[in-house]
């Protein structure tokens, strides 16, 4: 991945854009696409960043990555200054005890930590169940002395997120923060960063959604403005290289091994054979995930908008989905986008979706 790509998918999954909260990343990456000469770029009225290639031409299609990640609100402060929080999404509540957590406060960044009780206070029965199962019985200690000192700081509703950033890790893998799905944004973005000076047969609507992780929100509103004819989500899926007892549930997906390609009845065949005759044009090797059913993506959100899109799913293979520490190969990353390049600019003006009629 070129340096200046890296650089930009480090600078966004460094800001904090929970859901109802993903602004920062939205003007991160709109900046990132005038920069590359994409002109008709907005933020709409619910938050979603939007960009439009070759504007007019009669087949639309529409690239998706939710900008979105889970994280917190301020639900309560007690009279001592703890703060409890609630969760924006799908928080798997255990793991976030004894993490450090950075809150969007009145004047800027206010940090604390989940506390946990220490195990020399604790029986041998307590010392099993360490990690709280609800977040009500977690505080967050931001140092504050009361009530009304901790609300010199934060307020109810305040947004936070775990406070935990990119470690490179071997072999081209890196780990972070809600990459859940920033990598997804970023890659649609750098898609559209690079056919922005190419000739394209379709019109290329490019989508950075907000609100996925709590229910598809940004999906479903840029579909019904858009209306594509084709709908193509980018997001993350989960790895089960490092977890083997997950394999007949989800397939064998690893990291490392090329994008992931949704196959089931929610995704077109056209549109599937169509990514992959141009995976193998370019020699970029496809894993493919099978699903009965819609998988809670946008891809879902596209296909039941309106009359429905065309859709497929091209996601990037994670490790540790929805945890301060989600891994995945920037290789993978960048292959998607080489695939969805191709894919794009292999689109004919007219292509016809339905099956031979009667």
């Amino acid at each position: 991945m070129q340096t200046d790509s890296i650089e930009l998918l480090k600078q966004l999954v460094a800001l904090p854009t929970p859901s109802g909260f993903e602004y920062p990343g939205m003007e991160l990456l709109g900046k990132s696409l005038r920069q590359a000469g994409v002109q008709d770029i907005q933020i709409d009225r619910h938050g979603n960043l939007t960009s439009v290639l070759n504007k007019g031409a009669p087949l639309r299609v529409m690239l998706e990555g939710h900008c979105d990640e889970i994280g917190f609100m301020v639900q309560h402060i007690d009279d001592n200054g703890f703060l409890y929080m609630c969760p924006l999404g799908g928080v798997t509540i255990p793991t976030v005890a004894s993490e450090r957590i950075v809150i969007k406060g009145k004047n800027g960044p206010v940090y604390g930590v989940f506390g946990v009780r220490p195990p020399h206070l604790m029986t041998q029965e307590e010392r099993k169940k360490v990690a709280p199962e609800n977040l009500q019985k977690i505080a967050v200690d931001i140092g504050a002395k009361s009530k009304e000192d901790a609300l010199q700081y934060v307020e109810l509703g305040s947004p936070a997120v775990i406070d935990s950033g990119w470690h490179q890790l071997t072999n081209n893998r890196v780990a972070c923060r809600g990459f859940d799905n920033r990598v997804g944004a970023f890659i649609v973005t750098e898609t559209a960063r690079r056919l922005a000076s190419q000739p394209l047969n379709v019109a290329l609507y490019t989508v950075a959604s907000v609100q996925e992780e709590v229910g598809l929100i940004g999906g479903y509103t840029t579909a019904h403005d858009i209306q594509p004819h084709i709908g193509i989500c980018v997001d993350v899926t989960h790895a089960s290289d490092a977890t083997p007892d997950d394999r007949k549930a989800v397939g064998d997906i690893r990291i490392g091994d090329g994008p992931v390609l949704g196959i089931g009845p929610t995704y077109h065949r056209v549109l599937r054979a169509r990514i992959e005759a141009a995976a193998a044009a370019i020699e970029v090797p496809l894993q493919k995930q099978v699903r009965s059913r819609g998988t809670g993506t946008c891809a879902y959100a596209m296909r039941l908008t309106d009359s429905g899109a065309a859709v497929a799913q091209v996601s990037i293979p994670l490790r540790y989905m929805h945890s301060p520490v989600e891994v995945i190969s920037l290789d993978d990353a960048l292959h998607v986008v080489d695939v969805l390049v191709e894919t794009i600019r292999n689109l004919p003006t007219e292509l016809d979706l339905r099956p031979p009629q009667v």
